[in-house]
C-alpha cells in the first residue's frame, strides 16, 4: 500500500471563489510520489470530494457563518510510522482490539489574517490486531467560535495500522471576522474506538 496520497477538494460558493493553498501545494511538490485527484460538488455550501481510487471514502465539509466563502483545499496525508513501530511505542497487543489515539492537533500558522490559509494538522495512531487489517476511520475537524461551529469537515477512510499525519488546509474568506478560533479534531473507528484533541488559531486584521 502506498504511504502517501493527496486528495484535492475545492469548495465553490455563489459569491466568492478563492483558490488553492500554497503551503499544501509545496508539500505535494516536495513529495513527487504523492498522487493527486480532483473532484468537487456543491450543495447548500457543502462540498463532497472523491478520494483516490474512489472506494476508500469521501471528503465532506462546509464553511458557515463568518467563514462562508472560504475554501477547503488539498487534503494531504502520509504514514509516519509503521504498524510494528507504533505498536511497540504504545505497548499494544492484539487482545486489546482496535485502538485509535490522537497524538497531536496543530493549526499552522497560529496567527493569520483574513484571506490567508490555516493548515489543520492531526497526527494519530491506528492500532490493529493484524498487519493485514484495515480500519474504517472517520477524521472530523470542527472549527468553532464562541462555542458555535463555523466549519466542519470529515473524511471516512480505510487505514492500515501505523501512525498517520493528515492535513486539511482552509483558506479564510477576505471578510473572516477577527478573533480566536477553536479546532476540535477527532478520529472514530469500528467498535467505538474514539479519541480527540484540539488546537486554536487567531485571526487578526
Amino acid at each position: 500500500m502506498r504511504k502517501m496520497f493527496c486528495v484535492a477538494v475545492t469548495v465553490v460558493f455563489l459569491s466568492t471563489l478563492l483558490h488553492g493553498c500554497a503551503e499544501t501545494g509545496q508539500v505535494v511538490r516536495d513529495n513527487p510520489n504523492t498522487a493527486v485527484g480532483i473532484g468537487a460538488g456543491v450543495l447548500g455550501g457543502a462540498v463532497v470530494g472523491g478520494l483516490i481510487g474512489g472506494t476508500r471514502g469521501a471528503v465532506v465539509g462546509g464553511l458557515l457563518g463568518g467563514l462562508a466563502g472560504g475554501v477547503i483545499g488539498n487534503h494531504v496525508d502520509q504514514q509516519e510510522k509503521s504498524r510494528a513501530q507504533t505498536s511497540r511505542e504504545y505497548g499494544y497487543s492484539p487482545p486489546q482490539g482496535i485502538r485509535l489515539r490522537v497524538e497531536a492537533v496543530r493549526a499552522n500558522p497560529a496567527v493569520l489574517s483574513p484571506g490567508e490559509t490555516v493548515n489543520v494538522n492531526m497526527t494519530y495512531a491506528v492500532l490493529t490486531t493484524s498487519s493485514e487489517q484495515q480500519v474504517l476511520v472517520r477524521e472530523t475537524r470542527d472549527i468553532q467560535v464562541n462555542g458555535a461551529s463555523v466549519g466542519k469537515t470529515h473524511i471516512d477512510i480505510a487505514r492500515e495500522g501505523g501512525t498517520w499525519k493528515s492535513t486539511v488546509p482552509i483558506t479564510l474568506p477576505a471578510n473572516a471576522p477577527k478573533g480566536n478560533y477553536r479546532v476540535i479534531a477527532s478520529v472514530e473507528g469500528a467498535g467505538g474506538s474514539r479519541d480527540a484533541g484540539e488546537a486554536s488559531f487567531r485571526v487578526q486584521r
